[in-house]
């Protein structure tokens, strides 16, 4: 499958990277069409630099991550008409997107589904720092990613694409849904510039009891865990085990009192 990226920043730079790592064919275009040397990924062979058409154009999957404003401006322009019927994954946040909750129709997810009638939209690794695209593991789990949209065989080619990067995708429901990723989004870009984590965080959806996932969505009970990656070069406390189980009986003789 070959990915386009539209957005070459430190997003959009990372994530061909990632992909590239794995093995698969990446276009990548700017927000402009000119591709002026020298180029970045030269020394990638997966990645091609070429202008944002030849991305739209060859790509069997688009991720957009560059500033929502210049997405919808590619929408409006209709540079992004010729969608027939692909996958196209809004890795873009609004500004402020967890001040004021906006109404679904102003959500930037619902938006660019509104703009894009031709794409199966799906909101997807907008609450991904670019510093975590590379190795999404925390606390030896990978990190969740949420996602949310409107065409179910749309969101299990994105889970597919997550699980080869390393990511735990985790299907919150409808495109109704990206004003809670925007906000969530929000919140962590918030939590880490409180305490100055440059990007170095994500957080986990973690099973409660051992059960399997299914089709990238969860079964069963769930909490949720924030975690940062330890700084290069240094290491943070290790997490203390998990206290052995109670034994059947307590040391009275008495049976142990059922959990509540």
């Amino acid at each position: 499958m070959i990915v386009g990226i539209i957005g070459r920043g430190r997003m959009g730079s990372a994530l061909a990277r990632a992909l590239a790592a794995h093995g698969g064919p990446v276009l990548i275009a700017g927000r402009g069409d000119p591709v002026l040397p020298p180029d970045p990924f030269a020394p990638y062979p997966g990645i091609r630099s070429v202008p944002t058409g030849a991305v739209v154009a060859g790509a069997d999957l688009v991720v957009l991550m560059l500033p929502f404003a210049a997405a919808v401006e590619l929408a409006l322009a209709g540079r992004l008409d010729d969608g027939r019927g692909r996958t196209v994954i809004d890795a873009t946040n609004p500004p402020r997107a967890g001040v004021t909750p906006p109404a679904p129709a102003e959500s930037g997810g619902r938006l660019l589904a509104e703009l894009l009638p031709q794409w199966r939209v799906v909101k997807a690794l907008n609450t991904v720092p670019a510093g975590m695209l590379d190795e999404p593991v925390l606390d030896g789990r990978p990190v969740t990613v949420p996602l949310a949209g409107d065409h179910p065989p749309a969101k299990a080619e994105v889970s597919a694409l997550l699980r080869r990067l390393g990511f735990a995708p985790v299907d919150v429901g409808g495109i109704d849904r990206a004003p809670a990723l925007e906000s969530l989004a929000d919140l962590l870009m918030a939590i880490s510039s409180r305490h100055a984590l440059r990007g170095r965080l994500g957080f986990q959806v973690a099973l409660a009891e051992p059960r399997a996932a299914v089709d990238g969505g969860l079964s069963g009970p769930a909490h949720v865990e924030l975690s940062r990656r330890a700084p290069a070069g240094g290491g943070e406390r290790q997490r203390r085990p998990a206290p052995a189980a109670e034994s059947a009986r307590s040391p009275a003789g008495r049976p142990p009192r059922p959990s509540r």
